[in-house]
């Protein structure tokens, strides 16, 4: 253990030293990481030596995924979002469904051995997007309004997906039972978690501006109150039957409703906390995969990650905005700036660690499409950007593309920045 946090710390350390010379090129930092990963784990070097089913992976993975959700949906000033952005909650509130939906018919026909339940876990932990693959998706040479339109996707789908998550665990885990008895699981997981996160992001975000008001608190410790509060939309939902991760997500997105004046303060030391987070997240990653993945290829798993890239997302996305008046180039800009990273990682290593029929499977064919994706997206991301870019600019300012009124004021996430365009 000392030794991996040893590696791990001069990883870090090395890519913070040299993260200004990587800015502004193709790659990545979770191509760095990844790689890195790969380089280290059991399968090369043996530096690192981990598994799947490390209880440090796993804890990692659902922490970062609890801050994330929190910092990334607190930036969202909910009443924005639902007034402006008609493309992105196209491609939440349908494209996010048929994604998941043509996710488990591919795997139907490709993976026959893997059981339906499962097939749904790889297709639900596939279907949310991270721009940190590739930040040229959303760079200053993409019209404003299909930059926001993606990084209001990226920052609620993985929040959104948590609930289909939590279903088809329930399914994979036991024999399937009623119609209404998932209904009522669905709505207890949910409701809970949404009520128990918001309640807390209320009161939170409300205690936090009364005492900052009154010069109570500093600085920092508004820093740390926003871990705290993420903690404890967590904690209290799963102590109480909900989801913890619906809970953070609703957490963050009612403090960035409620309490705008004091995320320049509060989200800053969250936003170091998820980039940190983030890093060693790839960092495993890669140190995992050449052991468990690379080992178990078969072309079967290597279609369907192939395919989750370039046939479920862009099915996806053209149907969910059909008629919404975006030109053809925009559409298949949206469909394939749609990398999976992030979310991902830490949903298959739910999956793997949750112990159910299929689970294992479910992790190498996930982890598949994250590494390719990682990569082809990453590498793709800016000659892709700049050609759309410069394809765009000599279409009319009142094209829906340009149009820039209801810009959300908000500052990408520290994981989907980077120093190295993360």
């Amino acid at each position: 253990m000392e030794s991996d946090v040893l590696v791990i710390a001069l990883a870090v350390l090395a890519f913070s030293l040299l993260a200004g010379r990587l800015s502004g090129s193709v790659v990545t930092m979770p191509m760095v990481f990844t790689a890195l990963g790969l380089l280290l784990g059991p399968g090369v070097l043996g530096v690192l030596d981990l598994q799947v089913d490390d209880e440090l992976v796993s804890v990692l993975a659902e922490v970062t995924l609890v801050v994330v959700l929190f910092t990334d949906a607190s930036r969202m000033d909910l009443r924005t979002v639902v007034r402006h952005h008609g493309p992105a909650l196209r491609l939440l509130g349908l494209g996010l469904p048929l994604a998941i939906a043509a996710g488990v018919g591919v795997g139907v026909l490709l993976l026959p051995d893997l059981p339906v339940a499962a097939v749904a876990l790889l297709a639900v932990a596939l279907a949310p997007t991270d721009a940190a693959l590739g930040q040229s998706f959303v760079s200053d040479v993409v019209p404003p309004r299909v930059r926001q339109t993606l990084n209001v996707e990226s920052g609620l789908n993985d929040g959104l997906a948590v609930p289909f998550l939590t279903v088809a665990l329930d399914l994979a885990a036991r024999d399937a039972g009623s119609v209404g008895g998932y209904v009522v699981l669905l709505l207890q997981l949910v409701g809970l978690g949404v009520g128990v996160g918001a309640l807390v992001g209320w009161l939170g975000g409300r205690l936090l501006e009364w005492s900052a008001g009154r010069d109570w608190a500093t600085e920092t410790t508004q820093r740390l109150a926003t871990i705290a509060l993420a903690a404890l939309a967590y904690g209290g939902a799963e102590l109480l039957g909900g989801n913890g991760f619906v809970a953070a997500f609703a957490a963050g997105l009612v403090v960035g409703t409620s309490a705008r004046s004091l995320l320049p303060r509060t989200t800053e030391f969250a936003e170091a906390e998820g980039q940190l987070l983030t890093q060693i997240t790839f960092l495993l990653f890669g140190a995992v995969v050449v052991a468990d993945v690379l080992g178990q290829l078969d072309w079967r798993v290597l279609l369907y990650a192939v395919l989750s890239l370039v046939l479920v997302r862009p099915v996806a996305v053209l149907l969910s905005l059909l008629g919404s008046g975006l030109r053809p180039r925009t559409v298949g800009f949206v469909a394939w700036a749609g990398p999976r990273g992030l979310a991902s990682i830490v949903y298959a290593v739910i999956v793997a660690d949750a112990g159910v029929p299929g689970g294992d499977e479910v992790f190498v064919v996930a982890a598949t499409a994250i590494l390719l994706s990682i990569f082809l997206h990453g590498l793709s991301a800016a000659p892709l950007s700049a050609r759309y870019g410069a394809s765009m600019r000599g279409v009319g300012v009142g094209a829906v593309e340009h149009r820039t009124e209801g810009h959300l004021p908000l500052r990408l996430p520290a994981r989907r920045r980077g120093d190295s365009s993360a």
